[in-house]
């Protein structure tokens, strides 16, 4: 889809694109092409796509997934309708009108409920989300689409004294293939030790394998940006999500302690846990943490061992 067939559509809604839903149109046949090989697609999977402006990514998701379904969720009242007209030959696409993001920490219930009815009716494929997300919306996505599959389960595996099937829940994605900033994408990948590493990149990288496939320059898309995109595959990993006490309380700890980057992980926690650091502090001294260290400097599984120490109860799913 080049500029005059997006500007086609735009033009049938009276648009232009719109900053605020962070509205940059792929227009990169090449790159295109690109994401959805990234999404390894099956003919029979199940595909979300957020942000799918004027659908040029969605023609593609859609032929690959010919015997499944695509879920196409835009927040844009007015560009989604005007899409949805001029792809209406795309008989396998649903599309959703709303914010997938019902919060900051919270997945819009109906966009996981449509996904639920949709596996329901295709349970021969593979759950997964190829998208070319909005800027604002990306790392809160993944973020959350990552604590909802550690949700589902361990709902599933209650009581957990085994390893789950790989992929036995409804919402258990099994791969995300997305474009984010490049920054972002440095982010989702780093290392500890390194000015990147924190909390978005230690969340995923707890539950999952990522891998930053390739850059992507601003003239890909229209507007163009100003700023590098680039292209991601996070593969969740059901061992390493299994093995989480509660992924709500380890996303507030790494809040908390990367909240103050620059000091000791003892000022941090002590910032964190507030009175209860009295109670925790020797637990957590005896636990081999060297309190003068900064957060930056602790491996994955040190976070997760800390989450463990500082949570010990894991709410009700």
């Amino acid at each position: 889809m080049d500029r005059t067939e997006i500007l086609k559509i735009l033009a049938s809604a009276g648009l232009r694109p719109q900053h605020q839903f962070g509205q940059n149109f792929m227009i990169d046949q090449n790159i295109l092409a690109a994401i959805a090989d990234a999404g390894d697609i099956g003919p029979d999977d199940v595909i979300l796509e957020v942000g799918p402006g004027v659908g040029n990514l969605t023609r593609q998701l859609a032929s690959r997934a010919h015997n499944g379904a695509v879920l196409a969720v835009d927040i844009d009242y007015k560009l989604m309708p005007a899409a949805q007209r001029y792809h209406a030959a795309l008989t396998n696409v649903t599309w959703i009108n709303t914010d997938v993001l019902a919060g900051k920490h919270e997945v819009e219930q109906a966009v996981l409920a449509k996904l639920r009815e949709l596996r329901a009716h295709h349970p021969a494929g593979q759950l997964k989300l190829v998208s070319n997300l909005p800027y604002n919306a990306a790392s809160p996505l993944i973020a959350e689409l990552l604590v909802e599959m550690w949700r589902e389960q361990s709902r599933a595996s209650a009581p957990r004294s085994h390893t789950p099937d790989p992929i036995p829940q409804t919402l258990f994605f099994s791969r995300l293939a997305f474009t984010v900033q490049h920054e972002v994408a440095l982010r989702m990948a780093a290392h500890s030790g390194t000015r990147d590493y924190g909390p978005l990149g230690i969340l995923i990288q707890a539950m999952s394998n990522v891998e930053i496939i390739r850059r992507i320059p601003a003239g890909a898309f229209w507007p163009p940006p100003k700023i590098q995109s680039a292209l991601v595959v996070v593969k969740p990993v059901a061992e390493k999500i299994a093995r989480i006490h509660d992924a709500l309380a380890l996303q507030s700890l790494l809040q908390g302690i990367f909240s103050h980057r620059r000091q000791t992980l003892g000022n941090a926690l002590k910032h964190h846990l507030g009175e209860r650091w009295t109670d925790l502090k020797t637990q957590i001294t005896n636990a081999g943490f060297d309190l003068q260290k900064r957060g930056e400097e602790l491996p994955i599984e040190a976070f997760l061992k800390l989450a463990e120490i500082t949570t010990p109860n894991p709410p009700p799913n």
